[in-house]
């Protein structure tokens, strides 16, 4: 994959978290390269006002790619060659969301349900794009009863995909269950194409694990990045980045103001709230501060409640 690196540890696309803010601020933690919240391909062509919004990267298209979903292999094809005369260099379409909304109409997951719609998909995007990295993210298959990475990932490398990054669960375990590296590890061994993990990725530890356990060439931060974005920095340097609490609670207070300039103060006064429940997790006494963040009014109220950890000798110590 020579026409971009796409480096070791990647943000991935998650819906209401990965907006513009949150990129800004995972790259200047660290992360190698990140991918946009995912953007109907019909609604990227229509030119969808919400999906606009969306599309910010600032100073960041280097590092940020465009993730795609739908059902049809033309109109994924048009949107990607929009997106690559746009400026991205990175195209990738979704796969593997399990959401009902998103499966319902073919996208997503669904996808995988039809080998030979897959082939055509792939074939069409690839087709349709030159100078662009293509790169899809896939489930281990729809259910348990279709478990077909591997031929997926077989046909990904002869239609010219890039790399896949790949969740080890099926559809019908949503979120549930534990994601199952060892058919990472199977994946990573069957193609040559670049192979990154996802899926239960949660510390630098985990990261590490899965890393040397499969072999894949990098790593995809979801829930384990939110609310904690110097966890790029933290894997890329061994767990060294030697952040102090208050260099992290400064981070998060950044994040907060980056959101509300961006969303507006009302909007990001909700917009954070996923960043702090998980920042606030390693803490005795998280359940009250959380609470009180729901209670929060205003981001002088967040703020105050921030600054409590920051006191020393005090009940709310971080427990890892």
């Amino acid at each position: 994959m020579d026409k971009i690196n796409l480096g070791q540890c990647i943000l991935a696309p998650m819906a209401g978290i990965t907006g513009y803010p949150f990129r800004k601020i995972a790259l200047k933690c660290g992360a190698d390269f990140s991918f946009t919240e995912m953007i109907s391909a019909a609604g990227f062509l229509h030119n969808d006002r919400g999906t606009l919004e969306l599309l910010e990267t600032g100073s960041g298209i280097d590092k940020t790619g465009i993730q795609l979903f739908g059902s049809t292999g033309d109109i994924l094809a048009q949107a990607a060659k929009k997106a690559a005369d746009k400026g991205f260099k990175v195209i990738d379409v979704n796969m593997g969301c399990p959401v009902k909304k998103v499966v319902k109409t073919g996208a997503g997951s669904a996808i995988l349900k039809d080998i030979k719609g897959f082939s055509l998909i792939v074939e069409s995007v690839r087709s349709a794009l030159k100078d662009s990295v293509f790169t899809i993210k896939i489930r281990s298959g729809f259910d348990e009863n279709s478990v077909n990475f591997l031929e997926v990932g077989r046909i990904a490398e002869l239609s010219g995909v890039d790399a896949v990054f790949f969740h080890p669960r099926t559809r019908s375990l949503m979120f549930g269950g534990a994601a199952d590296h060892s058919l990472t590890k199977k994946l990573k061994e069957e193609i040559a194409i670049p192979v990154y993990a996802s899926g239960d990725i949660f510390t630098v530890d985990d990261a590490v694990t899965i890393k040397d356990y499969t072999g894949v060439d990098g790593i995809m931060f979801a829930r384990g990045a939110i609310g904690k974005p110097w966890v790029f920095g933290d894997y890329l340097n061994a767990n060294r980045t030697n952040l102090d609490i208050n260099q992290k609670i400064d981070i998060i207070a950044e994040l907060m103001e980056e959101i509300s300039l961006f969303y507006g103060r009302e909007r990001g006064h909700n917009l954070i709230r996923p960043h702090l429940y998980n920042f606030l997790k390693g803490f005795k006494g998280s359940k009250g501060l959380r609470c009180m963040v729901n209670n929060a009014k205003t981001e002088k109220e967040i703020l105050e409640i921030l600054n409590i950890l920051r006191t020393t000798n005090n009940e709310y110590t971080r427990l890892d």
